[in-house]
């Protein structure tokens, strides 16, 4: 549903646009006509230019000829901020002041050229004839010249685009000699820094001693190595003296001495002849007995032998404590003296360590000036081999087709440009435009129902009757016209508004009023009177226009007698009441202009007047404009509804929302509003389609049963 309701808002939208255009179609095509008509005269007066391009390729780093960049404007663009930030900018020198002022000059000095001679700016006037187009996919642009002279467009095209490149060329060997004095200054400066701070280094070395602390380091090895040998012989013969020990408690001389043999001669002479002796014993034993001589001997003999082992055991044992006691005061010795060499290192490395900020710092020193050597000779050999990285592809030729202006391409554009300002005036126009123009107007704006639209009529439609009196009342001479079924639409409308008058009758009043003069309030009023008649209705037509009476002129009755003679002198209704050519309807004219045409129409003859004519069907009242005179206003109170008449793309809206306001200050019951002389085929299809139908397919049932 909502879908719905968005899909015809928008339909309507776009046909109030249109309505638009075709009522200010006359605006658009003559804005439109005007501005191709001056764009075609300009162009066929306008000085013919022709074009020259000259194309270069711009790389960003100057090709390799020493095995690496030249330093002159070497960029190293990998990022594309970068790379565009440095196109823009050769964009720029290209059509600077100093390129173009020397490309002027070399025109002048070296071809001859006489143009810039009278101008007062040659800059101002060679940058209005170039431009530079540069093609953002690749290292090309365009220098272009456009000039009234051919020959001369490429001439200036290919000198700007050779005076470029040579100042570019130019710029980079300032840039290299620049450089190369820089760095001689700062080689100078770095060679004096590494002499002073090598001597730093040496004087430190001389003043500290530290020239010995390899040999300090040696002797601290040397004498680890002894304490770590010193350490495991001690160890060795305190773990063999006191096994020694051990076994000398369990009294086991034999096996000790055996044990200890290895380091005594002696010792294992006694133990031979001890083994040796025992053996014989144990022979003995074989043969005697314990006491026997030979048993006795061989006994005392071994006891001997035992005792002199037992002996020199313990000599041994006692050297071996000895020796103990020499390598541990030995020991002692070498911990003693590798502390001392292992406290001066620590004292000379201390020293090693502000020794290698100073060499460091040299280092340092060398590096930059060996740097800054190679640098120099590259720049030097840089500032020798002339390398560019600006170079043409393509020079300019002369071209004879003109470029500018082109009709071809300045009308289509003139077109374009006046249609879209055609549309913008004319809905600008219609924006200004504060009259009342369509139904939406008088329902959103002014807050009157809308009655219905009444074409104007045009001349042809006029001419083609031949009284006045038929011109006036149009409907009554063509019944089927647009005009009669536009106030049918309108009676139908008007009838069903108005309400109930409680009469015993049913007799129906209204009265008709505009805004303002001449709106066509009184064409209005006689012929809706007309067509409310021709339903067979008895239909009376009052002109209260006291001032400026219409309706007997209308319908071409006299005016001797009227309305003010009724109420003025007193006359009977029926000898004011006159006939018309239109069956059914009467006309009460305005009779003589009174002197007080508000008091008489405010009084109570008139109340009584329209209660007297009860033999009518509907008394139409015929009225002054509202924001002229009080008249309408005063009427209003004795109808059963208002109808006012707008003049279409004529009254203004203010007007009109005056009038209404004024009628809902005395309560006017006002039925609603009748837009007059609507052109239908400029305000939209709706009107015209609907007014032709009906006239193509006859009067209204109701009027064909009466006849």
């Amino acid at each position: 549903m909502f879908q719905d309701d968005n899909d015809n808002h928008s339909e309507a939208t776009l046909l109030h646009y249109w309505r638009i255009i075709k009522k200010r179609q006359l605006t658009i095509a003559l804005f439109c006509g005007v501005l191709m008509g001056t764009v075609t005269i300009g162009t066929l007066l306008s000085t013919s230019y022709y074009g020259a391009t000259a194309t270069l390729e711009i790389s960003p780093n100057t090709p390799s000829v020493l095995g690496q960049d030249n330093l002159s404007e070497v960029v190293s663009l990998s990022a594309s901020d970068e790379r565009r930030a440095y196109y823009a900018t050769q964009y720029h020198i290209m059509k600077s002041r100093s390129v173009i002022e020397e490309t002027v000059t070399r025109l002048q000095e070296r071809h001859g050229v006489t143009d810039f001679d009278e101008v007062d700016s040659a800059y101002k006037f060679f940058r209005e004839h170039m431009q530079i187009k540069p093609d953002l996919d690749s290292r090309l642009v365009e220098v272009i010249v456009e000039y009234p002279d051919a020959a001369k467009a490429a001439l200036f095209a290919n000198t700007l685009a050779e005076t470029y490149i040579e100042l570019n060329l130019q710029r980079s060997l300032d840039t290299a000699n620049s450089a190369f004095a820089w760095l001689r200054d700062q080689q100078e400066v770095y060679r004096q820094r590494k002499y002073e701070s090598d001597q730093r280094v040496h004087e430190f070395k001389y003043e500290n001693s530290l020239g010995k602390i390899e040999s300090v380091q040696g002797t601290l090895t040397e004498l680890r190595e002894r304490l770590s040998s010193s350490h495991a012989e001690r160890i060795g013969l305190e773990a063999t003296h006191a096994r020694a020990k051990l076994l000398a408690q369990t009294e086991e001389w034999t096996g000790l001495a055996t044990h200890m043999s290895e380091d005594s001669p002696v010792l294992q002479s006694l133990l031979q002849t001890f083994r040796t002796a025992e053996q014989e014993r144990s022979a003995l034993a074989v043969r005697y007995l314990p006491d026997h001589p030979k048993m006795v001997s061989a006994t005392a003999k071994l006891d001997g032998l035992s005792t002199q082992i037992k002996a020199q055991v313990l000599q041994l044992m006692n050297g071996k404590e000895t020796e103990i006691q020499i390598v541990s005061q030995r020991e002692e010795a070498l911990n003693m003296a590798a502390s001392r060499a292992e406290s001066a290192l620590q004292d000379l490395e201390k020293k090693g360590i502000e020794l290698a900020f100073l060499q460091a710092n040299a280092d340092k020193n060398a590096g930059l000036f060996s740097s800054l050597d190679i640098r120099m000779s590259e720049v030097d050999l840089a500032s020798l081999v002339q390398s560019n990285n600006i170079w043409f592809i393509d020079r300019a030729v002369m071209i004879a087709d003109k470029v500018r202006p082109r009709l071809t391409t300045n009308l289509p554009m003139a077109f374009l440009i006046g249609l879209l300002g055609g549309l913008a005036l004319a809905f600008f126009m219609e924006y200004v435009d504060s009259t009342i123009k369509s139904r939406e107007d008088l329902e959103e704006v002014v807050g009157v129902p809308f009655l219905g639209a009444v074409p104007v009529l045009t001349s042809s439609d006029l001419l083609s009757l031949e009284s006045q009196r038929d011109r006036d009342i149009y409907v009554a001479a063509r019944p089927r016209s647009t005009a009669a079924e536009a106030l049918r639409s309108i009676r139908t409308n008007v009838l069903f508004r108005t309400p109930d008058s409680g009469r015993e009758n049913k007799q129906k009043r209204l009265l008709i009023a505009s805004a303002v003069p001449r709106e066509g309030k009184s064409f209005i009023s006689s012929n809706l009177s007309s067509i409310i008649a021709m339903t067979g209705s008895r239909v009376l037509l009052i002109d209260a226009d006291l001032r400026r009476p219409t309706q007997h002129r209308l319908f071409a009755l006299g005016n001797d007698r009227g309305l003010s003679t009724i109420l003025v002198d007193g006359a009977t209704p029926s000898t004011c009441i006159q006939s018309t050519h239109v069956e059914g309807l009467d006309i009460m004219p305005s009779g003589p202009r009174p002197a007080n045409p508000a008091e008489l129409l405010g009084s109570e003859k008139m109340v009584r007047l329209l209660d007297a004519l009860t033999q009518y069907d509907f008394i139409m009242i015929d009225s002054s404009p509202i924001g002229a005179v009080a008249d309408p206003l005063i009427l209003s109170r004795f109808v059963d509804g208002v109808l006012m008449v707008i003049e279409s793309n004529k009254t203004n809206r203010d007007h009109v929302l005056q009038c209404r306001s004024r009628l809902a200050e005395v309560k006017a019951n006002v039925l609603g509003a009748i837009v007059n002389k609507l052109d239908i085929r400029r305000s939209g299809y709706g009107y015209y389609y609907y007014y032709d139908y009906n006239s193509t397919y006859g009067d209204p049932p109701e009027e064909r049963q009466t006849g």
